[in-house]
């Protein structure tokens, strides 16, 4: 064999390995195996990426109804409000539609009155948490506590899951919370306070 032949040879055998080493390298969809002092490193192979999209906000439109004290305090008066709600948060909602009378109707809340928290248990008692001024703000005598205490209690128990309503001040029950009307246990709804 001539020394041009043996050369070429060698040179066609090193590039086809070059080339077989290139292209294993990557068309290969196996998990790679490389050797480093001994050890074995398994590479996983290239996992496709899912575009991850954030959970839809769940807003709905729920009908409200509210009770509100007419201007004398001896009634209160229904109102239909149809309100955009986030994460069920239906309570909140509830207490910032109370904090907005009609025209003609009264305010029910003290000023100042802030939502701290709302539950529901599984016997249908919401345990609501007022701040502090809903107790400190309050000046409406014993006609405005039944106005005040039945608003609310009403307007909750209008939701299907709420049956009674149990009030708190900053986390704790009091035996009368305004003054008159005992707090110690559940309000439920007051049909004979609703105007027809």
């Amino acid at each position: 064999m001539s020394k041009y032949t043996f050369k070429t040879l060698v040179l066609m055998i090193v590039t086809m390995l070059f080339v077989g080493v290139f292209l294993l390298g990557c068309s290969s969809t196996k998990p790679a195996t490389l050797m480093a002092s001994g050890d074995t490193t398994v590479i996983p192979p290239e996992t496709p990426s899912v575009p991850v999209t954030p959970p839809e906000s769940t807003e709905q439109t729920v009908k409200l109804t509210l009770y509100f004290p007419n201007a004398d305090a001896n009634g209160l008066i229904a109102i239909d409000r149809n309100v955009v709600v986030k994460e069920q948060e239906v309570i909140k909602a509830i207490f910032v539609e109370l904090a907005t009378p009609p025209d003609g109707l009264e305010k029910p809340l003290p000023l100042g009155t802030t939502l701290l928290g709302a539950t529901v248990s599984a016997d249908d008692v919401a345990t609501i948490d007022l701040s502090t001024a809903f107790q400190t703000n309050f000046g409406g005598g014993s006609a405005g506590e039944q106005m005040t205490m039945y608003s609310i209690v009403n307007s909750l128990t209008s939701l299907s899951n709420i049956q009674s309503v149990q009030f708190l001040l900053n986390g704790e029950k009091h035996d009368g919370i305004l003054g008159n009307l005992d707090t110690s246990t559940p309000l439920k709804r007051n049909e004979r306070l609703i105007s027809k």
